[in-house]
């Protein structure tokens, strides 16, 4: 019975991904469902510019923009995430609970609150409508609760094995390099996924502080949906598109995680 309520529930999710699979591959649907004229002409932006207003851009130029602000903004999230989270888990410094406490206290904020502050701050620092600068900001968001990530691996690892390795004369970097970072491998590899999938889909950010001068693939998307004529292949065929480059990312660092859980 579980299972019936629960394939019930699920009945209109499928149908959703089924009619957006087929209009990806199909030049029209029936039913919603039914392809018609299947083909890949839909998927002619991966050799044709696509229009957008009065300019024309290739999929691939907003495909290295978004690989490159995505990539950028995870990396500072696992980095700044993975010196933080050594600090607050093994050393004991003054307000260090309060410090733990801010961090959540941060998280609990949504990111369009600080737009206006974020957007002003990038203007005075020169960094508004640049990719690095709105990675920056969109990777300070993330990082508070990174921080929790990441401490609770430094936390799982035993004190013991820290202490043998300052017995053996290694440093307090020594330690963070060689023994902390191999241990917790799956623990970057996690915060580093999820700080690369909250950057790709992130719009708002990118809509506000990269407004038409760096085109990414959720902008690009949104503008075609503005368009007088909506070409419903397309933009299905785009959202497709849209969403390999995470899948494969998700899928090869899996591998990589079993690997070093095995």
């Amino acid at each position: 019975m579980p299972y019936l309520i629960l394939s019930v529930l699920a009945t209109p999710l499928l149908i959703m991904y089924i009619a957006f699979f087929m209009q990806s591959f199909s030049e029209r649907v029936a039913l919603g469902i039914i392809p018609q004229k299947p083909g890949l002409d839909n998927f002619r932006f991966l050799w044709e510019p696509i229009p957008w207003g009065l300019e024309k851009t290739t999929i691939w130029e907003v495909l290295a923009n978004t690989l490159a602000f995505s990539l950028a903004s995870a990396s500072i999230v696992t980095m700044v995430s993975l010196l933080s989270g050594y600090a607050v888990s093994r050393m004991a410094f003054r307000l260090r609970e309060v410090f733990l406490s801010l961090q959540l206290l941060l998280h609990a904020f949504p990111g369009t609150i600080l737009l206006i502050a974020v957007f002003f701050l990038l203007l005075y620092v020169n960094l508004l409508y640049k990719i690095p600068g709105v990675a920056l900001a969109r990777a300070s968001i993330e990082i508070p609760l990174a921080i929790w990530i990441m401490k609770g691996f430094f936390d799982a690892v035993p004190k013991e094995v820290e202490e043998a390795a300052v017995i053996d004369g290694c440093n307090r970097l020594q330690v963070w390099l060689r023994i902390f970072v191999p241990l917790i491998t799956p623990g970057i590899v996690a915060v580093f996924i999820w700080g690369f999938l909250f950057a790709w889909h992130d719009f708002i950010y990118v809509y506000t502080l990269l407004p038409g001068r760096v085109r990414l693939m959720s902008t690009l998307i949104q503008g075609l949906i503005a368009t007088e004529v909506l070409d419903f292949g397309l933009l299905s065929a785009l959202s497709l598109f849209y969403l390999t480059p995470p899948i494969l990312l998700f899928a090869t660092l899996q591998r990589v995680f079993l690997k070093r859980q095995l």
